[in-house]
């Protein structure tokens, strides 16, 4: 009978070599296993100053030959198996499964360990060379060397370095977080450890914000204690962990936390007895073994946590700020809309919170804020490219922010408070410019009403508000224009000048096509004629002759069309009065066929029915608008197309 002794594939080695934070990780656990006090991590560079070199140093009680080759031609097994294995001095050790040696590949090609250890009787040191490369993974050379080193302790020398650990150590800043937050506990809880990163301690200490333990309450079917220690950094964009520990803080694993919490740099460490190495891909979404109940109890405790940290750092934030003078709200807000602005407000400047504060001066912290909250208030789209730029939050916290404020009633009452205010502002504003009895008269002497109305079209009727030109709609509507008069022209067309230089102000022609169902199109056509005129029965059919040449064009005479041509205008005669109340029409209409409706309404009424729609909502908001406010509103959207009576406040005009 012969024997067969399995050996691992060059495929399954290869999955062992991870990205260079962890390999730095796994190096330095390997130390720590081995009792080190120090560990160091160094690198060198080439005369042209490209990284060439890195260097992992440790004081431990290094290896010798027979050790060497036990632990180097075993992989998924190790002296650390045993339940309950500590190190030589006691400490609880980390690896399980002898893969830390692979995961060095992922910083470079070629490893060399340097050990020096004592001998088995203790009495003298021996040094051995253990070599290895990434293109031969299943093998490593194992030499003594005639070099003995005074104090024990490891070298794992680093070279062929891969342009993933360039980048790294480039940046530096992934790499020493992912130390501070991986050995925070042991860094914590063994006195006797510690670790140099480029010839600095790493210290959580000095950057630790909170420090919080929670003991956990779990379901039946689960034994032992669970606790949970969350701490918070004082850094920026912290790579969010759940770290799975047992009882004496050996980490046997990670998961995502699972949790969003906006403007929050944390880790968490949940510890239990139960958890085994290399269980992550397991336990994600499990819910039922008592592992996974573990984790489901671990981050809702988590959750609640954050919930209140979040909202005690945003008290005493916005408190500094307003002792500060640089919080850009002031006194109680006056309504639900500006309460529920305040709140989304500062969720988005938590967000920014560690940038604002970086600033030195009181001024440069309120104008920073107070471009936030324009931002915020006024172009909330851009909100999140200027924040991503201007606070260097990384994508994953700008996405993070932008699912908060998408899923969040407050950002959408926000919203459409904005609108509504807007347009309310704007039927004022409208109403002033139309029947006051200076803007009425100068209103279409020097600028255009109607190119102001080509951007509310939601004025006619909210299914108008989204729907833009079309190019084959325009190209009809001007074929036939010369049936309304000379002085008529398309909103889509540039102004008119005359010869003195002054914009000529025509009548206008607004048109708008809307899909209603597959291949069902309805289509508006608005003549909106000047306020000081008013509509008489030569308007109407005018505006019959225009109806009837464009819904009779080939490309628009087809059953699937409807139509419909409004004539708008301040006042009616008398005679246009009596179609507009005829027995068998809806008032207004004054003429309907199958192929189009003629409809003539004032001003007042299209007014009317526009500010009924928003009434509900208005009310619902609790917000005021009155004429000087509409005035104000227009003259910042428009003010390019207003009289001068309509640019000046009511004591300049009475002046």
């Amino acid at each position: 009978m012969s024997e067969i002794v399995v050996a691992p594939g060059t495929t399954m080695l290869e999955g062992l070599v991870k990205n260079p934070q962890v390999a730095l990780c796994e190096l330095v656990w390997n130390a720590f296993d081995a009792d080190a006090k120090t560990v160091s991590i160094g690198i060198e560079n080439n005369d042209f100053g490209a990284l060439e070199l890195v260097r992992i140093a440790d004081d431990g009680y290094g290896m010798t030959r027979k050790s060497a080759e036990g632990a180097f031609s075993l992989v998924g097994d190790s002296w650390k198996r045993m339940p309950g294995t500590k190190s030589v001095n006691g400490r609880p050790v980390h690896g399980k499964h002898g893969r830390g040696r692979f995961a060095a590949f992922a910083v470079g090609d070629a490893v060399n360990w340097d050990s020096t250890a004592r001998d088995v009787e203790g009495d003298e040191l021996a040094s051995i060379r253990v070599e290895g490369r990434r293109e031969h993974l299943r093998r490593f050379d194992i030499d003594d060397t005639a070099t003995i080193v005074d104090d024990i302790g490891t070298v794992v020398t680093i070279v062929a370095v891969t342009e993933a650990a360039i980048a790294a150590f480039d940046e530096r800043t992934g790499l020493h977080q992912r130390l501070l937050t991986e050995f925070a506990l042991h860094l914590d809880r063994h006195e006797d450890f510690e670790i140099e990163f480029l010839g600095k301690p790493v210290d959580p200490g000095a950057v630790i914000t909170a420090k919080k333990e929670i003991e956990v309450a779990t379901s039946d079917g689960v034994e032992g204690p669970v606790s949970l220690t969350i701490i918070e950094w004082d850094l920026s964009d912290v790579e969010r962990r759940l770290y799975l520990c047992k009882e004496d803080g050996t980490v046997t694993g990670e998961l995502p936390p699972g949790i969003q919490a906006v403007g929050a740099e944390f880790t968490a460490y949940l510890s239990w007895d139960g958890f085994v190495h290399d269980a992550e891909l397991l336990l994600e979404g499990d819910t039922e073994s008592p592992a996974g109940k573990v984790v489901e109890a671990g981050r809702a405790a988590l959750r609640t946590y954050l919930a209140g940290a979040s909202r005690r750092r945003e008290a005493k934030t916005i408190e500094r700020w307003r002792k500060e003078g640089v919080y850009p709200y002031f006194g109680e807000p006056k309504s639900d809309v500006e309460k529920a602005t305040r709140q989304t407000f500062n969720v988005v400047a938590m967000a920014a919170s560690r940038t604002v504060d970086e600033a030195k001066s009181t001024s440069s912290k309120a104008l920073a804020l107070s471009l936030l909250k324009e931002t915020f208030e006024n172009g909330p789209e851009s909100l999140l490219p200027i924040l991503k730029q201007f606070t260097k939050l990384s994508n994953a916290r700008i996405a993070e922010l932008s699912n908060l404020l998408e899923r969040t009633t407050l950002a959408h009452l926000i919203s459409m408070g904005r609108e509504v205010a807007d347009r309310i502002d704007f039927i004022h504003g409208l109403n002033a410019l139309l029947f006051d009895k200076v803007t009425k008269k100068k209103m279409l002497e020097r600028r255009q009403l109607h190119r102001i109305l080509a951007n509310e079209t939601w004025v006619f009727g909210e299914e108008w508000s989204l729907t833009g030109d079309d190019e084959r709609l325009q190209v009809v509507l001007r074929k036939y224009l010369e049936k309304l008069g000379l002085d008529v022209e398309l909103a889509d067309k540039a102004p008119i000048v005359r010869e003195d230089g002054r914009v000529a102000i025509p009548d206008l022609v607004l048109g708008r096509q809307l899909e209603t169902r597959e291949n069902h199109f309805a289509h508006l056509v608005v003549e909106l004629k000047r306020p000081s005129h008013t509509l008489n029965d030569g308007d109407v059919s005018q505006l019959r002759s225009y109806a009837s040449a464009i819904t009779n064009d080939e490309r628009f005479d087809q059953p699937n069309s409807s139509w419909e041509f409004w004539l708008i205008g301040n006042d009616v005669d008398n005679e246009v009065d009596e179609q507009r109340n005829q027995d068998y029409l809806p008032f207004g209409v004054v003429q309907s066929s199958k192929k189009y409706k003629l409809v003539v309404r004032t001003w007042a009424e299209v007014l009317g029915d526009a500010e009924h729609r928003l009434k509900f909502v208005q009310r619902s908001l609790q917000f005021e608008s009155n004429q000087d406010t509409g005035l104000a509103s227009m003259r910042e959207k428009y003010e390019e197309y207003l009289p001068d009576a309509a640019l000046v406040g009511e004591e300049q005009q009475t002046a």
